[in-house]
């Protein structure tokens, strides 16, 4: 079995997976936290023996306050800061280019496409490294994609659980309904089932992510996820409390869940 990793968006979060020793790596979402908390959480994190990675934005603008994802970069070029990047947007595979000499290990996530060999072998081109199983990609599709990765040798990140986006919005809930709060939360939608749909507030880069309101979760299906033999799978936590990510962890069956496109594709 490939490395457990997690990525995390609350510092209660940090608290519950620091608990366990078969987690090897840790992402710290980099839009959920300032600046001075993602280098305090990077110092814990390091200091319990596993490594510190950052999950960069979804959206990002020539404006944006702060280090940019080419600044950490610079800072890990040297062996220093944090060692593990999830790349999330074009802007980031393109900094990328200003380091063929790199020290520092990344993953192009599920958010840059990769649902064909095509865009696979653009990936390839620049410097993908190691690549998510596309998240719209069905159980034989996901073999296909392990297979070709294989043969390129490039590692494979499989997500096995979270909550998956349904959109991204530079629109802003929470400013249209009460005014910039600047709260950096979670507000929630009603959909026409009634079901709530998570809605995380990213505003230290004002934008919106809306989640499905079902998790998604591999859970179970161990016998197939082995199959795939990816090199690493990730636990995305974004709404989950600390309690939440124990029972998660210690093995409490989760009472409402999808398994995606794992057993149904897309048309």
């Amino acid at each position: 079995m490939g490395e457990i990793r997690v990525s995390i968006e609350r510092g209660e979060q940090l608290k519950a997976v620091l608990q366990f020793p078969f987690i090897k790596g840790i992402y710290l979402d980099e839009g959920a936290f300032s600046e001075e908390e993602l280098l305090k959480y990077r110092g814990e994190i390091q200091n319990s023996g596993k490594w510190a990675g950052l999950r960069f934005r979804r959206i990002q603008r020539r404006e944006d306050r702060g280090r940019s994802p080419k600044d950490w970069m610079e800072e890990a070029k040297n062996e220093e800061g944090f060692r593990h990047f999830l790349l999330r947007a074009l802007d980031q595979v393109a900094m990328l280019q200003d380091f063929p000499d790199r020290k520092f290990s990344t993953c192009f996530d599920y958010t840059l496409y990769s649902y064909n060999q095509a865009a696979m072998e653009v990936w390839e081109s620049l410097g993908a490294k190691e690549m998510c199983f596309p998240i719209e990609f069905r159980f034989q599709e996901d073999m296909a994609f392990s297979e070709w990765a294989r043969s390129r040798r490039i590692s494979t990140e499989l997500l096995c659980y979270g909550h998956l986006p349904m959109m991204v919005s530079a629109n802003c809930i929470e400013k249209t309904r009460n005014g910039c709060t600047r709260g950096n939360n979670v507000v929630s939608l009603q959909d026409r089932q009634n079901k709530s749909m998570p809605v995380r507030l990213y505003c230290k880069y004002c934008y919106n992510q809306i989640y499905n309101s079902d998790v998604l979760s591999l859970i179970g299906l161990e016998k197939e996820v082995e199959r795939l033999g990816a090199s690493s799978f990730r636990f995305d936590f974004t709404v989950e409390s600390e309690k939440e990510i124990l029972e998660l962890f210690q093995g409490k069956p989760l009472k409402q869940f999808t398994r995606g496109h794992f057993h149904k594709g897309i048309e």
